[in-house]
């Protein structure tokens, strides 16, 4: 009767555990959505301030409560695309160069506008060349044979500090890749590997679980490149 019972209860939580693991990828990406709406509610939500400043907007157009908030939104999604519209038919250079007059010239301020127009410029459809340049990277820590890690190079370019040279990568957090750290890492330490940055984002988002799919035979050295540094070093662990 106790084995009966036993294996029943062994069926059981059998039945539970495939179940879960059957609805767990829909809960992990719906939370990984409500993580990011919340995020977004937290800055542009109603009772934010650039909330408030929508439904003043609203307000001008006779609107009220959350219908306010919402025709403020329309407001300001038709300027984006009335400014949008100018700027694709010849405007752009004229509204860049009025920018950079506006704020170039203020202290700190005119930096942070420098860099994130930098940034933002590789997203344009039309100059996607140094995005294309990023890739995926193995690096090395305390020497090859130790640990390492998967990161993104955002380009080959060598900056050279104190007499080494080293490549700038982005190491991001699991499961949710939006954040992380910005490291120099010295050039003999990074290993270009031939794997996509969505496959890159699902190690990342899986939490290593999808690692086996995407490191295995393939995952050499890109073809026909050669390593950053020394071409006689061997690949990283679990690359061949």
């Amino acid at each position: 009767m106790l084995k009966l019972l036993s294996l029943g209860w062994r069926r059981m939580v059998a039945y539970f555990v495939a179940g879960l693991l059957a609805i767990l990828p829909l809960v992990l990406t719906v939370a990984i959505v409500v993580w990011v709406m919340t995020f977004l509610t937290d800055y542009l939500g109603p009772t934010t301030f650039i909330g408030r400043k929508l439904s003043a907007v609203g307000l001008e157009f006779g609107s009220a409560g959350i219908l306010a908030y919402l025709t403020g939104w329309v407001v300001v999604l038709a300027a984006l695309f009335g400014l949008g519209l100018l700027v694709e038919t010849g405007a752009k250079r004229f509204f860049h160069h009025l920018l950079d007059q506006l704020f170039r010239r203020v202290p700190v301020i005119g930096s942070l506008y420098g860099s994130l127009k930098q940034l933002v410029g590789m997203l344009d459809r039309k100059e996607q060349a140094e995005l294309k340049a990023m890739s995926v990277v193995f690096c090395y820590f305390g020497g090859q044979g130790g640990p390492g890690v998967l990161a993104l190079m955002p380009s080959p370019v060598r900056l050279q500090i104190d007499d080494q040279d080293y490549h700038v990568v982005i190491i991001p957090t699991a499961p949710i890749p939006f954040g992380g750290g910005l490291l120099f890492v010295p050039v003999d330490q990074v290993k270009p590997i031939a794997m996509s940055v969505d496959n890159f984002i699902s190690i990342y988002v899986s939490m290593g679980v999808t690692t086996p799919e995407f490191m295995s035979l393939q995952n050499q050295l890109v073809p026909g490149e050669q390593e950053l540094s020394d071409p006689e070093s061997p690949l990283p662990p679990g690359t061949a």
